[in-house]
């Protein structure tokens, strides 16, 4: 039902396969009123929706609109035979008290009028809640949940996350709802956080909810209508967003914008290009009929909100989403305290943080050295540089090897330099991320701060030795990306290099005279030859491996790896590493590239877990 197309870290840009077609997310579903229809459901897919959701419950609950639902189908009521998702009166409960309304009621109503996806009557977690309340709608959430599963088995079911702002409810939650076969798992009672900017509580309800889910399950992130938090939202693994905030807002002569919201009594001039701002003035549309004001303005702020999702699905795939995260966080503080927030969270992101990039490293303040993935890599670069006695040189222009050129010819010396990114190998100045940065020429305090204490505890001399920097430089990298243990595998014999005759730098690496690695120009790592793969594969406890459970005569042949196959593998791995691909014999069968992490390969039953590069044909 759900796979993974393209990734950058926790976001991915994935295929929702539905009854009425295919959906690809992140996507926003703008919610429709059937009793407020001033915009139509053709006119928001001239937009860009692929997907809508409405209210069951109101459906229900109205007159003549009921029975002419069960008789013509939801997507007449929409008008639109794309995929439409139905809340279940949940949301009304949380407004007005209680809903009359039994869950099993509800749900049965949903599959009668042909839902593409349907949600169960769930327990709205309110963020006042006590823990013992809490804990009450987290469980009866579940058991509606259990019964919802158990009488309609052919349903697409929504199953809510609850348990309000108790970070291990929510983890419990989500462990529990994943038990049962969900279809998507929406993150409820987050509506009150996102009306009064808790964006910091978001992050933890986010977050501790995606560590109790199913990874090969869409998340959708109840209500988050608003363009400044799709960014923020999707980078941490939010797949589907609703918005009812387009309507809403227009009939309070709200204009909605990536960086919040303003009331068009107090513009003079638009600086928006969509094509209502374009065509008419602030004037003008405060001059119209209630009705077309607030058709205009809802029109509006629906051209603004897909032109988020279409911004941040197309970050995902340069992998930049950190940059408009970080970008976006500086329009409110409350978006600024949620991004540092994150980094409470670091080492559960950093599982699902690729080891590489295609796009460069942009510093846009201190916040960018806290992302998981640039924290992991320093922590690595200064284990290296550490270990074995260097001087230390000042912070230069890339590449290292080129400015401080003279240096390394004349002192047969280690070096590492004091970059913003901590203390760098020079043999490491092409590899992401540290040859693929750049930093303002004024630093802000923080950094500098960090450089000038590294500075002051420099080493003490250090005596020259006998080495070949060339060689250096491919054990350098191969410990930055392989670990001491597998660099060791890789270069145990005599080690030689083919350098470009254009560029004369390192293009592949031989040892005993067979092709290991190859180096990557874009991002100064090593490739994995089917050669290097045999060494790797000495290694014991699973370490480097993909382990397949079938298939073994294609993966040899060079076909990809694809997660319903997988039957273990090396939890160190991370997207983006080197691996080789086993069968359960543990029989050499290629080597590759991991798209996946183990959480996520053990889970997907569709997508590529390994793009494989070389299978072992004998």
């Amino acid at each position: 039902m759900f796979q993974i197309k393209k990734r950058d870290g926790l976001a991915r840009i994935g295929i929702l396969e539905l009854p009425h077609g295919k959906v690809e997310t992140p996507a926003l579903m703008p919610v429709i009123n059937p009793n407020m229809d001033f915009v139509s459901a053709e006119d928001m897919e001239e937009i860009g929706a692929r997907m809508f959701i409405t209210n069951s419950y109101i459906i229900m609950s109205t007159k003549g609109l009921k029975e002419r639902a069960i008789e013509e189908g939801v997507h007449s009521i929409v008008g639109t035979e794309r995929p439409i998702m139905t809340d279940s009166g949940a949301f009304q409960g949380h407004m007005y008290g209680k809903v009359m309304v039994e869950n099993l009621d509800v749900v049965r109503f949903q599959r009668d009028i042909g839902v593409d996806i349907a949600t169960i009557l769930d327990i709205f977690s309110e963020p006042y809640f006590t823990r013992e309340e809490a804990e009450d709608s987290v469980m009866e959430t579940y058991r509606r949940g259990k019964e919802a599963v158990e009488n309609f088995p052919e349903l697409n079911l929504a199953g809510p996350v609850q348990g309000g702002v108790h970070e291990e409810l929510r983890e419990r939650s989500a462990r529990l709802m994943s038990s049962l076969s969900f279809a998507i798992h929406p993150i409820g009672g987050v509506v009150p956080l996102m009306e009064s900017y808790r964006f910091s509580d978001l992050v933890m309800v986010i977050i501790s909810s995606k560590k109790g889910l199913n990874p090969s399950r869409p998340v959708h992130l109840f209500g988050a209508g608003h363009p400044m938090i799709f960014p923020l939202a999707a980078l941490l693994g939010c797949d589907l967003f609703d918005s009812s905030s387009y309507a809403k807002y227009a009939y309070d002569g709200r204009m909605m914008f990536p960086w919040g919201t303003e009331k068009i009594e107090n513009m003079e001039e638009f600086s928006c290009g969509c094509p209502v701002c374009s065509r008419y003035t602030p004037e003008e549309i405060r001059a119209m009929p209630d009705r077309e004001r607030h058709r205009l303005l809802a029109m509006h702020n629906l051209y603004v909100s897909f032109s988020e999702i279409r911004k941040l699905r197309e970050a995902i795939r340069k992998g930049t989403l950190w940059e408009m995260v970080e970008a976006r966080a500086r329009v409110r503080p409350e978006l600024l305290d949620a991004l540092r927030t994150i980094g409470r969270y670091s080492d559960y992101l950093e599982r699902f943080e690729p080891r590489t990039r295609r796009s460069t490293f942009l510093y846009t303040g201190h916040e960018s050295l806290k992302r998981p993935g640039i924290q992991r890599a320093r922590r690595d670069a200064e284990r290296i540089a550490l270990e074995i006695p260097r001087k230390i040189l000042p912070e230069a222009e890339h590449p290292y090897s080129r400015t401080y050129a003279e240096v390394l010819r004349k002192e047969k010396k280690r070096f590492a330099v004091n970059s913003p990114l901590g203390l760098v190998p020079v043999e490491l100045d092409s590899t992401y991320p540290f040859g693929q940065s750049i930093f303002p020429k004024i630093l802000d305090k923080e950094t500098e701060e960090e450089m000038e204490k590294r500075e002051r505890s420099a080493l003490p001399p250090i005596p020259d030795e006998e080495f070949e920097r060339d060689i250096e430089q491919v054990r350098t990298i191969a410990r930055f990306q392989f670990g001491d243990g597998g660099a060791n595998l890789l270069l145990r014999g005599k080690v030689s290099v083919v350098k470009s005759k254009k560029t004369g730098k390192i293009r592949n690496v031989m040892v005993d005279g067979e092709h290991i690695l190859s180096l990557r120009a874009e991002d100064g790592m090593f490739t994995l030859k089917l050669k290097g793969g045999e060494r790797l594969h000495k290694a014991k406890n699973l370490r480097y491996r993909v382990i397949i459970s079938e298939g073994d005569e294609f993966i040899r042949e060079g076909k990809n790896v694809f997660a319903k196959f997988v039957a273990d593998m090396d939890e160190r791995l991370r997207p983006a590493d080197e691996c080789i691909v086993v069968n359960e014999k543990d029989e050499l069968l290629a080597v590759g590239q991991v798209i996946l992490n183990r959480e996520e390969a053990l889970s997907f039953d569709k997508g590529v877990a390994v793009k494989v590069r070389e299978g072992n044909k004998e």
